[in-house]
């Protein structure tokens, strides 16, 4: 799926699409050096959308080389979903011609596509119009454009930027067969193992930290910043006496330790954060805190149930 991040330079493009799909926080993104040209770069999104995200420099002597007649088609076709976004603190009445080439060529070159939309960002800024940004961009359109554009004021640095983008790419989701064939098969395996240890189970998308799956249906939350699942400065001593454990065992093929389970403990129940490949965590919240539930638990997260998981999941290029 190729999705195309367009507007003038410094709009705030490559924040947005850092910190959505990469879960990067705004501090991590404010001094960003200006995109050179087209980057592209490949995401899943959810765990389930394949993404191939062209994040364009928004400077002129770029826009007009996106522009022209050798390169307009290999820009803006094939688009599935086409982000236009502005920095409405810096209103420019010569961002109207851009946009007019940008509508032009892209339902030129991507005839299927049904929607483009307008992101008006930085609406957290003091100086901020985007009233205005919207008059601009919106007046006179004609009746084949207009009925196609939807506009939304955003703010990166506040959040509802990354909000917007999620909803967006959502959508696609919904219409995209084969990613529902793959949440369908995802929530059956989840319920399977609720079944089995009568708990509840989160399957998160560990590079954008946003939900697959869960068995509580419709589930939202903000994205999850994520640990890292090392031992960390531990690691050496902890290895060295598993080591010595092993030799009294008489085990000698010894693999290294890893930290794939962080067991956190409540007034009311156990949560357990499992990783499961490189790219997806799961986390199973018990109903109360009786030694059996926590067992069926640990025992459902190296049985059947988990194992055809990981291999659905791996098999999914998640």
């Amino acid at each position: 799926m190729k999705v195309l991040l367009f507007g003038p330079a410094g709009a705030g493009k490559t924040s947005l699409m850092r910190t959505t799909c990469l879960g990067y926080n705004f501090m991590k993104v404010l001094n960003l050096k200006p995109t050179k040209g087209v980057s592209r770069e490949n995401f899943i999104f959810r765990g389930i959308l394949e993404l191939s995200l062209w994040d364009l420099g928004g400077q002129e002597r770029y826009i007009e080389r996106y522009f022209s007649e050798s390169q307009r088609e290999l820009i803006f076709s094939e688009v599935t979903t086409a982000v236009f976004m502005v920095d409405s603190a810096v209103v420019e009445e010569s961002v109207r011609e851009i946009f007019d080439n940008f509508l032009k060529y892209l339902f030129e070159f991507s005839p299927k596509i049904d929607r483009a939309y307008v992101l008006l960002n930085k609406i957290d800024l003091h100086d901020s119009n985007e009233d205005k940004y919207y008059e601009i961009l919106s007046k006179g359109l004609n009746g084949n454009y207009k009925d196609k554009i939807s506009f939304t004021p955003v703010s990166v640095k506040e959040g509802s930027a990354q909000h917007r983008l999620i909803e967006i790419l959502d959508f696609e989701i919904q219409k995209n067969t084969l990613s529902m064939q793959r949440l369908g098969k995802i929530r059956h395996l989840l319920d399977e193992l609720k079944i089995y240890t009568l708990s509840e189970y989160i399957l998160f998308n560990q590079p954008d930290g946003l939900i697959i799956a869960s068995t509580f249906g419709k589930f939202e939350s903000k994205p999850l910043q994520f640990m890292k699942f090392e031992i960390g400065t531990l690691d050496s001593n902890i290895y060295s006496i598993y080591q010595q454990i092993m030799e009294f065992q008489n085990v000698t093929n010894l693999s290294p330790l890893t930290l794939s389970t962080v067991v956190y403990e409540s007034e009311e129940c156990w949560i357990l954060v499992k990783e499961i490949i490189n790219g997806a965590v799961l986390m199973a919240v018990t109903r109360n805190k009786q030694p059996e539930v926590f067992s069926s638990v640990m025992n459902a997260l190296t049985g059947e149930i988990f194992e055809n998981l990981k291999i659905y999941l791996k098999s999914s290029e998640i």
